[in-house]
């Protein structure tokens, strides 16, 4: 485990060349793995919770509040874990945990709006892409976030 405790593969006492992440959540689980570059997922079964207002305030930034704010029932319900496990899914494959505050920073715009994968950098690496795609389904949210210096969306 790192420093953040996420899991990484060992060959021979050294670091692997993969890279891969685990999520579960109810019934569901998703397992990624790819050859290169940090990789994070999330999944999450869509059930409601308690005080989802007060959440939505705290880990959103201020275009994704006001999108959830648009939102009503069960749309807005549905839009509130698909930008979770987004977010979810970028710092796992950050791997520091919530030491960074997700609130300050936004799923992609194109991804916000629909389409199912999008490129997203960090504000402190703009440097650095990420692949981001929403996986999810009726049933559950899931996103993948993978590290790549050619990202092709």
């Amino acid at each position: 485990m790192s420093e953040f405790e996420k899991p990484f593969a060992l060959v021979e006492g050294r670091p692997a060349e993969i890279s891969f992440n685990v999520s579960h959540s109810g019934d569901h689980g998703l397992v990624a793995v790819a050859r290169g570059g940090r990789l994070g997922v999330d999944v999450e079964e869509r059930v409601a919770r308690k005080d989802l207002d007060g959440l939505i305030s705290t880990v959103f930034g201020p275009d994704e509040r006001a999108e959830l704010a648009a939102a009503v029932g069960p749309d807005k319900l549905r839009l509130f874990f698909r930008y979770w496990t987004i977010k979810e899914a970028l710092i796992k494959a950050l791997g520091t945990g919530h030491t960074l505050d997700i609130a300050n920073f936004e799923a992609p715009p194109n991804v916000r709006a629909g389409a199912s994968t999008g490129v997203f950098r960090f504000p402190h690496l703009p440097d650095t892409p990420w692949r981001v795609d929403d996986l999810g389904n009726e049933d559950f949210a899931a996103a993948l976030a993978h590290e790549s210096d050619t990202v092709v969306c």
